[in-house]
């Protein structure tokens, strides 16, 4: 029975081999999308860390998650003071950094913020921000620049 069947892949030899580069090909793809879906899922995580929820005004949660996280997009409406105070009151609530973007100076958008970005805000794996140069404004009218 075996015989009859290798002298058929014999006889068809052709369409054989075009069918396992096929599979191969096929297979190939898949681990690769698969890992690069990895790759990717384990770059948003490592983007942020010690964030457990993300509050804004009514939008997609991917407008959201990119125009909060990545910087990407812009607000389709921003929430109030009073509601962002109302947020923060809550006993669930450990921390919390307000911040909004708007206009841009030579290509770079201004962010603004309070002196809890500097303190709560991490990177990668808890990475806290840090300054070449310089420290976090001190002053409702200070800046901090890169």
């Amino acid at each position: 029975m075996l015989e009859v069947a290798f002298n058929s892949l014999r006889s068809r030899r052709g369409s054989v081999m075009l069918t396992l580069a096929s599979l191969t090909i096929s297979m190939a793809i898949v681990i690769g999308v698969e890992h690069i879906r990895a790759q990717a899922e384990s770059s948003f995580v490592r983007t942020v860390s010690g964030v457990d929820l993300l509050v804004g005004a009514r939008t997609s949660q991917i407008n959201l998650l990119l125009y909060s996280v990545f910087r990407i997009g812009n607000a389709t409406n921003n929430i109030t003071w009073k509601s962002y105070e109302d947020i923060t009151a809550r006993p669930e609530v450990a921390w919390s950094i307000p911040f909004s973007l708007g206009d841009s100076h030579r290509g770079y958008r201004v962010l603004g913020t309070d002196s809890q970005y500097f303190e709560h805000f991490r990177y990668g794996d808890e990475q806290p921000l840090r300054f070449s140069e310089g420290e976090p404004f001190t002053h409702p009218l200070h800046a901090v620049i890169g």
